[in-house]
């Protein structure tokens, strides 16, 4: 109609659709559209909002009231091609416009909106494809506009018609729902109703309650409607499986698919459930029960597809709701029902509790009625021995009436089990729904829940601990033995209160039993005190009295009672009666005094028995202090006799009490802390011993108080700052079974250790000077040759640093041949060299040197770094021996060498401070600790391992004392180590006037010599020196080839060596004068100068000790030879 009455050829009536905005419906369409046109385009959604501002932004076309329409002419084309780009209706035929082109593309657009009287835009009117070309005005569009307004009020009329239709039906069904929520708890018949009128009412196939059981983990079909030949849906889903699905009805309320097989969200349900029940359409629809979501509505159709409507939402909605409401009145109600119940049980536990104090007949009670009010197979009590855990009866067990199920009383349960270790463990309910398939504890009880399951027949479970005062004491037991049952938590809650009851139960039982035990002891206790009680009334009358009370009136108790207190306790004639005092003054009261008529010392004393309401009597204690007061007598008499005995003793005796507190001492221990008794009575014991052994000393205290006698040596510090030395014996003071402290007897050995470290340093340079003794021989026959060679090799050279090298080995071997005689001097006490000027800087530049290749090439040669600097002030002297110092200085410097292991600086400083210098040699090192620097200067004491002697710093310490000098240590582990070295200073010299030792021998001429020795370098050395000074050489390896050589030629000078095979150096002498007096004879030794002072009788003409060097052998020569 339109089309005939307007200048279009085409036209499309749209309307938008109310179950919203994404979809449109081509509601009318002219007949010369394609069919295939409007399947694409209705195919397609367009948002109303974006449709409407579409319109508004036309050229608008203004008539009247009725309406406008939105023309789009060629300048709003990209507004066109903005919102559809394919609209247009492909294959109409379009004639070419007069002016030759076509201005309106592939047609011209028109659209006129559907408006109700409310200003709401439901839809529009599409026009194109103009006949005449021209542009629409209000006469053109006027027929399509009014259309377009009637059009618009009849859907709106028919439309709100239906919407209160279906409101209609909605309340009706909802105010089914809700009586039937009135009329009924029965959650089952609210659900069997909602199924039924929302599945006939909505027109579904099938419409089910799916309610989730967490404790199970599934959830079941509560109730389902199903349209003729439509299949019910499974009884119940795990929840694992449709747990993304659960969770998005309670977020969302309401899930709706028109096309489920379409939704990718819903994949994994689709493929596991819906696809194998033929689901086309579903909606979720959540059932809501405060904020809990404890099931759904799911309704859906299976032979089409169905488009959820807005008034079908709101209906399930309505319906969900109202079944909520069921849900939770029925949960009130059962929960009412089952607190009832429970409150009821558990009252009669706890009348039957109070009463009767019969335990057994209580526990018996409890489990028929708890098994009665749970309709459970089998209750029964298993208790718990700490003693015994390994073997539990099965006690006062209830059996179901009419149950054929086996009585499990003979079979004894052990607790020492995983499910007894649960119970004590945790203190906690064990509920087990599925025995056999219980996976909710570790592994190793969930297998032992599983056995006893096998063992006893017990398919669900509940063990709830019976708890008395916080101690585990056995467990209340629940089997259900004919099902498998899912126990609910008002169930469990009523185990626990019964067993909170049988608890008290328990508990009372066990009090009035302690209670009974505690009177009987009591009795027993009172009868055989040794001590007389007597128990008075207010009115002074005895209402009772123990036997021993009774025996002190030679009576027995029943004789004695009801007699009034001043007819048993009076004092004496005008004595008051010390239970009236005693009541008149309101406190204790006690009395030492001799009634006459027993003639006995007793101590009484009376103390009023009061309760809140007053007093109610007095109790009165007798003591008969006769035989105590002999008794203390004679400890007096013991005790006396023991002081004076400990008084007389030379030892430090004392006592300490636990807490190692003085608590006595005598006087000798007093005199040896130099203080008072009563200054130490009470001090700890600690304080006396020396700081670094009080650790020692406490932990044999400890041991003493734990029985073990102990004897040990430590130091005590006295008053005045000395340190003695004491052998303590303690062992621990034993009274009745008990330690009370522990007694001391101390030593002093102080004098005798002083006497013992003596003897000890004495046996150490004894052991000493056999050693030097020993080595000396051979060390300086050594020596001998290679000074002598060095000496010859010098006389000869002519290079400069050959002639360097041969005076640093020169001086090396002069001061090991010093070093063996210093060792000899200081092992025997010998008197040492002669001292003379030397020169302290030059002394430590030669040190220097001498350990250079020790500190510089080697340690190159092992990637280490030393720094080794001297700071001396100039030339400075003092008196004492330059082999000796040399050596002491080497000895520094190579320590320090040793202690940097990692490479390092040594500091050598020496200067002057008024008469003294002072020498220092600080390394970076490791340090010592205090133990190792107080024995640093001992001998044979050493750091180094197999790697040292333990001799360089103690010879040094002699040196530097001989020196008149003093030498010490300070270290820090980590920090280092400084030696400081203190000398006395001398003013230098004048040069002395340099003399020819050779003129005495020049003057005497060449001599004939003969030289003999064993050892073959020193004979060759010594004869190749005599060579070299001029004079003819004869060698003889011992004192046979000598006598020999003796014979066949004359000889001025013989060179014998003292220490050799078959003959020694003495008889050779004796024999060479003996034959030859005129020829003189040297005697040459191998221990050192020393030897070298001759005694009187002595057959040589003198007596040098190796090594020797040109010096000694030329003055021999010029002395002898002349």
């Amino acid at each position: 109609t339109i089309t005939r009455l307007t200048d279009y050829r085409t036209c499309l009536v749209v309307l938008f659709n109310d179950e919203g905005p994404q979809h449109r419906h081509i509601l009318s369409h002219s007949s010369n559209v394609p069919r295939e046109y409007i399947e694409k385009s209705g195919a397609r959604p367009y948002p109303r909002d974006q449709v409407i501002r579409f319109i508004e932004q036309g050229v608008r076309i203004e008539v009247g009231e009725l309406g406008y329409a939105a023309y789009y002419p060629p300048s709003h084309y990209h507004l066109l091609d903005r919102l559809a780009a394919n609209r247009f209706k492909s294959g109409l035929p379009r004639p070419l416009p007069t002016y030759g082109f076509e201005p309106w593309h592939d047609g011209d657009e028109l659209f006129v909106p559907l408006v109700t009287h409310d200003g709401e835009c439901i839809g529009l009117i599409a026009l194109d494809d103009p006949r005449s070309g021209r542009a629409p005005d209000r006469q053109s569009v006027l027929p399509a506009i009014a259309f377009a307004r009637q059009t618009a009020q009849l859907i709106a009329r028919q439309r709100d018609a239906e919407k209160l239709a279906a409101q209609a039906r909605r309340e009706a069904l909802v105010n089914r729902i809700t009586r039937a929520v009135r009329q009924s708890l029965d959650a089952d018949e609210v659900f069997r109703a909602a199924t039924s009128e929302l599945g006939h009412q909505l027109g579904v196939d099938r419409c089910v309650i799916y309610m989730l059981d967490p404790s199970a983990g599934v959830a079941r079909v509560a109730a389902e409607y199903t349209a003729q030949g439509v299949e019910p849906a499974g009884r119940e889903y795990r929840i694992p499986v449709i747990a993304a699905l659960a969770e998005k009805i309670r977020e969302r309320g309401v899930l709706a698919f028109e096309d489920v097989a379409a939704e990718a969200s819903v994949r994994p349900i689709y493929e596991t459930i819906l696809k194998r029940l033929g689901t086309r359409s579903i909606m979720y629809v959540a059932i809501r029960v405060g904020d809990d979501v404890p099931g759904c509505f799911a309704l859906s159709t299976v032979r089409e597809t169905r488009r959820w409507r807005t008034e079908d939402i709101a209906l399930a909605r309505a319906v969900a709701d109202q079944t909520g409401i069921a849900v939770r009145q029925a949960e009130l109600y059962q929960r009412a029902e089952a607190t009832s119940a429970r409150e009821a049980l558990v009252n009669k536990l706890s009348h039957a509790i109070r009463a009767t104090l019969n335990l057994p007949e209580v526990l018996r009670t409890a489990t028929h009625e708890l098994g009665s009010a749970l309709r459970a197979s089998r209750v029964y009590i298993r208790p718990y021995d700490a003693s015994r855990p390994d073997h539990s009866p099965v006690m006062y067990e209830y059996l179901a009436p009419g149950s054929d199920f086996a009585s499990i009383v003979a079979m004894g349960v052990s607790f020492d089990k995983p499910i007894g270790r649960h119970l004590i463990e945790t203190h906690r309910t064990l509920v087990i729904n599925d025995a056999a398939n219980y996976e909710e504890g570790t592994p190793e009880l969930n297998a032992h829940v599983r056995e006893m399951a096998r063992l006893n027949g017990g398919l669900s479970k509940i063990i709830c601990p019976l708890v008395v005062q916080g101690r585990f004491r056995g467990a209340l037991c629940i089997h259900q033995t004919d099902r498998v049952r899912l126990w609910m938590k008002d169930e469990v809650t009523l185990v626990e209160s019964v067993a909170a009851q049988l608890a008290t139960g328990i508990a009372q039982a066990e009090l009035f039993e302690l209670v009974t035990r505690a009177k009987r002891t009591w009795e027993v206790t009172f009868d055989a005190m040794s001590d007389g009680i007597f128990i008075f009334s207010n009115e002074r009358r005895l209402m009772r009295v123990n036997r021993a009370g009774a025996a002190m009136e030679s009576l027995t108790p029943q004789e004695i009672l009801g007699r009034r207190c001043c007819d048993i306790l009076r004092s004496g004639r005008g004595g008051n009666c010390i239970i009236e005092r005693a009541t008149a003054e309101g406190r204790a009261v006690t009395m030492e005094y001799t009634p006459e008529r027993l003639g006995r010392t007793l101590l009484v004393t009376a103390e009023p028995i009061t309760e809140v309401s007053g007093q109610v009597g007095t109790v009165c204690t007798v003591r008969d202090l006769s035989e105590l007061r002999q008794i203390e007598a004679v400890a007096r008499e013991r005790q006396s006799l023991l002081e004076h005995v400990l008084e007389s003793a030379r030892e430090n005796i004392c006592a300490v009490d636990p807490e190692g507190h003085i608590c006595w001492i005598n006087s000798a221990g007093a005199a040896m802390n130099g203080s008072t008794k009563e200054a130490l009575i009470g001090m700890h014991f600690r304080e006396l011993v020396e700081e670094s052994d009080r650790g020692v000393a406490e932990e044999r205290f400890r041991r003493s108080l734990a029985g073990e006698s102990q004897t040990l040596e430590l130091r005590l510090a006295t008053r005045d700052g000395q340190v003695r030395y004491v052998v303590s014996d303690s062992t621990p003071l034993v009274i009745e079974g008990r330690t009370t402290g522990v007694l001391s007897i101390t030593r002093d050995v102080t004098e005798l250790r002083q006497e013992r470290e003596r003897a000890a340093q004495a046996d150490k340079l004894r052991a000493l000077g056999q050693l030097a003794s020993g080595v000396a021989h051979d060390f300086n026959n050594s020596l001998a040759a290679i000074l002598g060679r060095a000496q010859l090799l010098r006389r000869a050279a002519r290079d400069a640093e050959l002639t360097r090298s041969l005076d640093i080995i020169l001086t090396a071997a002069e001061d090991a041949a010093a070093t063996v005689r210093r060792i000899r001097s200081f092992a025997h006490q010998l008197p040492g060299e002669e001292f003379a000027q030397v020169d302290v800087t030059e002394l430590l530049r030669d040190a220097v040197e001498i350990t250079r290749t020790r500190w510089e090439n080697d340690a190159r040669a092992r990637g280490l770094c030393y720094d080794v600097a001297l700071d001396a002030d100039g030339a400075l002297h003092a008196r004492g021996n330059a082999s000796e110092l040399r050596e002491v200085f080497v000895n520094l410097i190579v320590n320090a060498i040793d202690a940097m292991p990692d490479g390092g600086r040594l500091s050598i400083g020496c200067g002057r401070r008024g008469s003294r210098l002072r020498l220092l040699f600080a390394d970076t090192g490791a340090g010592m600790t205090e133990d190792v620097r107080a024995r640093i200067f001992e001998p044979f004491f050493t750091t180094k391992g197999v790697h040292g002697t333990g001799l360089g710093l103690f010879v040094s310490y002699g040196i530097v004392e001989r020196h008149e000098g003093h030498i010490s240590v300070t270290s820090e582990r980590g920090r280092g180590t400084t030696f400081h070295i203190d000398l006395p200073y001398v003013e230098p010299d004048a040069p002395p006037q340099a003399t020819h030792a050779c003129e005495a021998l020049a003057r005497a001429g060449a001599l004939s010599v003969l030289v003999v020795d064993d050892e073959k370098h020193v004979r060759e050395t010594l004869a190749e020196m005599v060579r070299a000074l001029g004079h003819s050489v004869r060698i003889a390896d011992g004192g046979r080839a000598a006598l020999s050589a003796l014979d066949a030629e004359e000889f001025d000078l013989v060179f014998t060596d003292l220490s050799m095979p078959e003959m020694d150096g003495w008889e050779v002498a004796r024999e060479v004068h003996r034959r030859s007096p005129h020829t003189r004879v040297a005697v040459v030794t191998g221990y050192g100068k020393d030897a070298s002072r001759m005694p009187a009788d002595a057959p040589a003409d003198i007596v040098i000790g190796k090594p020797f060097d040109f010096a000694q052998i030329e003055e021999v020569l010029a002395q002898l030879g002349g």
